[in-house]
């Protein structure tokens, strides 16, 4: 009977060490900046969003702000990475040029037929913004 009340001892020492560990880790991880955090995020590229036009899917973009377009009831941005740059409409205040963005969206399709053209569609992919999940200014002085 020792030898069980020993065994049932190292088990609940076990299972309290692994739960203070998890719980640490969770705790610890509040202080970083949520780039270095693995939110099981699939940031895509523009380009991808570009050539696939997956309309109505949800998409994570970091790019950095090149453009602004303030209209009446909501604005939009263009958002540059290394692959393409996009428009995306936005209810929330403007960034400035040159802020990067990490944002969650929706892809939308803005379709444009022009009729001398021979019916040619122009549309463009845009996305339109759910969430800005992070936000760096630019620096001072630069682009």
């Amino acid at each position: 009977m020792a030898v069980a009340i020993k065994q049932v001892w190292v088990q609940a020492l076990r299972i309290g060490s692994l739960s203070l560990i998890l719980t640490g880790g969770l705790l610890s991880c509040g202080s970083l900046p949520m780039s270095q955090l693995n939110l099981d995020m699939n940031v895509a590229s523009i380009g991808d969003i570009q050539q696939k036009r997956q309309v109505d899917a949800e998409v994570y973009l970091r790019g950095k702000v090149e453009n602004r377009a303030p209209f009446v009831g909501n604005a939009a941005y263009q958002l540059q990475d290394g692959s393409g740059s996009i428009w995306v409409l936005t209810k929330q205040s403007l960034p400035q040029r040159g802020d990067e963005v990490l944002l969650k969206g929706n892809v939308r399709y803005k379709s444009i037929t022009i009729k001398n053209l021979a019916g040619r569609d122009l549309g463009e992919v845009y996305i339109e913004e759910m969430e800005q999940l992070q936000r760096t200014p630019a620096a001072a002085g630069g682009k």
